[in-house]
């Protein structure tokens, strides 16, 4: 006698479909966007299927009407409270029916099992998803109720003053916060004998420098230029003029010191000047325990997976088709006719055998930096078209494998703040009518496949860091430890591009967009010599 195997997680469209279908439709109730969306999350990430998700959301309905009947706009907060209410109410039944611990797991495994059946054909596209910079989750950091949430809605790309305001108020938030995580300053939970709690570090800040001349102190702050020659650091409370003279550079120690990113500085106070006797970056954080903190938010972007069952079936998928592969290209000059004759050798040899589940191609696209008004547009877009009949020779490629493209500094548009905007339409409308997977995306952006989140980013940001070094570097440093500094900065710092806005302007409503908060399992940084891969998997 067979049984048929259950119904797979709902997809995301069709769990904001079901969402509509029950909430406004059949209990005439409006749902903000944010509610809408916590409760798609709620579905995706407790992985409900077909069978079930309508039963819960019609549960959820009736307990918002019992609780709140003169409301018939849902909002998120309220919502949230339904939720709690809603699950208080099932929790004895829940009590009752739970399983012994080994019948439990015995039940996962059989789970994933059935999830896996009903996956059906791997199709590696399915769980392939490009996600832009503007499209990345507004999380910013609330210091009272110390959590991330979404502040503004609908913000545009030249956003109001408000937005330049708080970008580095968050920026000292989000990494603040970070540090506090970190074994050596927060005291522990439950007293050891290992451990004692009064050796652990604390943060003071600039205002309590006042009137304790000779003391010393361990600050946290940004490190700024106001005055020419000098540096100083600063906080939410205040300023001090900085003296680095003592700072002895450790061969040893990794990472950049710029204006605009953020310190740990141990020093005296002496004179209205704080004598600096040892700076370092802050220490990262790895990405469990930073959502160990926060398993509720989505940082990342996309269909992130926040339940341990669906990302457990999405491991095992990405283990066992381990067939898989993604060609990352940097620098395709496509007006060189010794690229165009590498790029069909290339195409060639993967049409010869497994394509690729995607290609990844960065800018500059032409040897000539485009000027706009310069008569450059109509043969850029010829270019284009001209790799789309290059690769529609292919239809296998063109057919099955992605292709994503990020523009250059040079490209179109290209120069100035970041996130880059996409090359336009109408330089690739061919392209996007020859390819089937095609997607001209935004620089940097992000990429989620099953469980692996990367991010890539193609700025040549190496000499700029060095350009503004405060402090210098360990002298006798070859080109590929100065590398190693460039990465241990940006991880450090939690940013893409941790530069002041007269180095490198950011748009201020997305400096969150280039995060690296949590750590991304792989970095990638294309610059105009190197490529830089850090595969960090949320560890250092």
């Amino acid at each position: 006698m067979s049984t048929s195997s259950p119904a797979p997680p709902l997809p995301r469209p069709a769990a904001k479909r079901l969402v509509y279908k029950v909430f406004t439709k059949r209990f005439s109730l409006s749902l903000k966007v944010d509610s809408s969306q916590y409760l798609e999350d709620q579905l995706y990430r407790h992985g409900f299927n077909r069978d079930n998700a309508e039963e819960w959301l019609n549960s959820v309905a009736e307990t918002w009407i019992q609780l709140h009947s003169n409301r018939p706009l849902v909002e998120l907060e309220p919502l949230k409270d339904t939720l709690k209410s809603l699950d208080l109410k099932n929790s004895t039944k829940r009590a009752v029916a739970a399983p012994s611990t080994i019948s439990s797991q015995v039940a996962d495994v059989e789970d994933e099992k059935r999830d896996l059946e009903a996956i059906g054909e791997f199709k590696p596209l399915d769980y392939f998803h490009v996600i832009d910079a503007y499209d990345v989750p507004t999380q910013w950091y609330d210091t009272k109720t110390h959590q991330f949430g979404n502040p503004f809605e609908g913000f545009d790309i030249l956003s109001g003053a408000e937005a330049k305001t708080a970008l580095l108020r968050q920026r000292y938030d989000v990494i603040k916060q970070r540090i506090l995580h970190n074994d050596n300053f927060a005291p522990s939970t439950f007293r050891s004998k290992n451990r004692d709690d009064s050796q652990a570090l604390k943060l003071d800040t600039i205002e309590s420098l006042q009137g304790r001349e000779g003391d010393n102190f361990l600050l946290f702050g940004m490190l700024a230029q106001l005055e020419e020659g000098k540096v100083y650091l600063e906080d939410k409370d205040g300023s001090v003029e900085l003296d680095l003279s003592q700072v002895v550079t450790d061969s040893s120690a990794t990472g950049v010191f710029t204006e605009a990113c953020f310190a740990l500085v141990d020093g005296y106070y002496q004179d209205g000047v704080f004598h600096v006797e040892e700076l370092g970056l802050p220490p990262p954080e790895r990405k469990e325990k930073t959502l160990s903190f926060y398993p509720d938010v989505n940082f990342f972007g996309g269909p992130t997976v926040l339940h341990e069952k669906a990302s457990s079936t999405l491991k095992h998928l990405e283990t066992a088709n381990d067939t898989v592969s993604i060609v990352i290209l940097s620098e395709v000059w496509l007006d060189k006719p010794n690229v165009v004759s590498a790029l069909k050798m290339l195409f060639a040899g993967y049409a010869s055998a497994i394509p690729p589940m995607a290609f990844i191609f960065l800018g500059d696209f032409c040897s000539v930096p485009f000027v706009s008004g310069s008569g450059q547009t109509q043969r850029y877009k010829e270019l284009w078209s001209d790799f789309a009949d290059l690769i529609a020779q292919y239809r296998d490629i063109a057919n099955n494998s992605q292709f994503v493209f990020l523009p250059g500094p040079n490209d179109p548009w290209g120069v100035g703040a970041y996130p880059s905007p996409p090359i336009a339409n109408f330089f690739t409308q061919k392209m996007q009518s020859k390819i089937k997977h095609v997607r001209f995306t935004t620089n940097p952006c992000r990429i989620q496949y099953c469980t692996q989140e990367i991010t890539v980013f193609r700025e040549d940001l190496l000499k700029k860091l060095h350009r503004n070094c405060m402090v210098p570097a360990a002298s006798g440093q070859q080109s590929t430890s100065m590398v190693k500094h460039m990465v241990r900065t940006i991880i450090d710092q939690g940013h893409l591009c941790p530069l002041p806005a007269h180095i490198q302007p950011l748009y201020w409503a997305y400096d969150h967009a280039m995060r690296l908060y949590p750590i991304p399992d792989v970095v990638m940084r294309f610059l105009a010599v190197y490529i830089v891969t850090e595969t960090t998997g949320g560890k250092l």
